[in-house]
C-alpha cells in the first residue's frame, strides 16, 4: 500500500507538470486583435475602442488553437454589424466611439471568454422575417417563437443578414462556423442581445483537451462513456412515472417535461433498456443545446479520467462517437457524442 501511494502521488505529479505544459495562455489569440480592430474600423469609417481583459489565463495548446478563428470572425461581426458609424451612434445619444471589450477567464475547470460591443444589437423580429424569408422557419415557428429563440436563429448554418456580399460579410459563412468550431472542442456558445443597446457571446471551454471526465454506463450488456460535462444529472424513474406524449416518451422532472429516448434505440439495439428490482428505469439527463433529454441505459458506473481518441478512418465519419479510450483492463470504452445521437 505504501508503495502503491508513493507511486501514485508521483503519477499524479508527473501528469500535472505535462498538463502545465500544454497550457498557453489566451494572450497568444489576443495580441492580433488591435490591428485588427484598427485596420477593420479604419475600413467601415468607424471609430472602436477595444478592451481586452485576462489576457494571461491559460488554457490548453488544442483549445488555444482552436479558437483562433472563431474569435476573428466573432470580432470581424461585432465591428461590422454590431458597432454603429460614429454619426448614428451620436443620433442615438451614445458616444461616438464603440467599445469592443473581449474578456477571459476561468471559471471552474473551465475557460469563459466574452466577446461584448455596444453596437445596435439584434433586432429579434428582423432575424425571424429573415430566416422565414430563406425557408428556415414556417409562418406557425414564426409567430410563437421568443426573442432568444429568434436571436438564436443566426446560429442555422448559410444564415447572413448582410444585405451586400462584401469582404466581411454576407458570403452565407456565418456564426454556425463559430459553433460548429466550439462544439468540436466541447465547448458552449450563448448569444444574447439587446436591440438598440449591444451583443454579449459568451463561449465556455473545457480548460483541457488531454484528459477527460466520463461517466460508464451499460446497455444491453455492453459499456458506454459519456463525457460528465455534458451529463446534466442521473436518476432512476418508475416506470409508472413514465408518459407518452405524442409517440414520445416522457417524465416531469423539477417540474419540467423531459423526453425520454432508449440508447438502445438510437444504436439500432433490438432490445428493451432494462428495470431494476423496484421497476426503476435508469435515466441519464444530457444537456443536447439548450435542451435537456433523458437517455434510457440499463445501469449507471463509475466516473472515469480517459484520455480519449479519435477514431480512424472511415469510423472518424460516425459522429455519434465521441471517440475511444482504453481502460485499465485493457478494454476498450466508445465514447458517446449525445449532441449527434439526436
Amino acid at each position: 500500500k505504501a508503495q502503491y501511494a508513493v507511486i501514485n502521488r508521483i503519477a499524479e505529479e508527473m501528469q500535472d507538470a505535462i498538463m502545465q505544459v500544454r497550457m498557453m495562455p489566451v494572450s497568444f489569440i489576443f495580441q492580433r486583435f488591435p490591428r485588427l480592430v484598427r485596420d477593420i474600423s479604419r475600413k467601415l469609417g468607424k471609430e472602436v475602442e477595444l478592451r481586452l481583459e485576462g489576457e494571461d489565463t491559460e488554457a490548453d495548446k488544442n483549445i488555444i488553437e482552436a479558437l483562433a478563428d472563431p474569435l476573428i470572425h466573432i470580432v470581424r461581426n461585432s465591428l461590422d454589424h454590431g458597432i454603429e458609424t460614429p454619426e448614428v451612434r451620436q443620433k442615438a445619444g451614445k458616444p461616438a466611439a464603440g467599445l469592443l471589450h473581449i474578456r477571459a477567464l476561468q471559471e471552474s475547470d473551465r475557460v469563459i471568454i466574452e466577446i461584448a460591443d455596444d453596437g445596435r444589437g439584434i433586432d429579434p423580429v428582423a432575424i425571424k422575417h429573415k430566416a422565414w424569408e430563406k425557408g428556415l422557419i414556417d409562418e406557425a415557428q414564426l409567430d410563437r417563437m421568443s426573442e432568444q429563440e429568434a436571436i438564436n436563429l443566426v446560429f442555422l448554418p448559410g444564415f447572413s443578414t448582410a444585405e451586400a456580399i462584401t469582404d466581411l460579410s454576407g458570403r452565407g459563412v456565418g456564426m454556425d462556423v463559430v459553433r460548429n468550431a466550439i462544439d468540436k472542442v466541447n465547448g458552449a456558445v450563448e448569444l444574447s442581445s439587446t436591440f438598440g443597446q449591444g451583443t454579449r457571446l459568451r463561449l465556455s471551454l473545457p480548460l483541457s483537451m488531454a484528459v477527460t471526465n466520463v461517466m460508464i454506463i451499460e446497455s444491453d450488456g455492453q459499456i458506454f462513456g459519456v463525457p460528465m460535462d455534458l451529463i446534466n444529472e442521473t436518476v432512476r424513474l418508475p416506470r409508472a412515472g413514465i408518459k407518452t406524449i405524442k409517440r414520445q416518451k416522457t417524465a416531469v422532472l423539477r417540474g419540467k417535461i423531459v423526453p425520454l429516448v432508449a440508447l438502445n434505440d438510437l444504436l439500432a439495439v433490438p432490445a428493451e433498456p432494462l428495470a431494476n428490482g423496484d421497476d426503476e428505469l435508469a435515466a441519464l439527463v444530457v444537456r443536447v443545446g439548450s435542451e435537456q433529454v433523458g437517455l434510457l441505459v440499463d445501469d449507471f458506473r463509475e466516473v472515469v479520467d480517459v484520455i480519449l481518441k479519435p477514431l480512424p478512418g472511415e469510423l472518424a465519419r460516425l459522429t455519434c462517437y465521441a471517440g475511444t479510450a482504453l481502460l485499465g483492463d485493457g478494454s476498450v470504452l466508445m465514447v458517446l457524442n449525445p449532441k449527434e445521437l439526436f
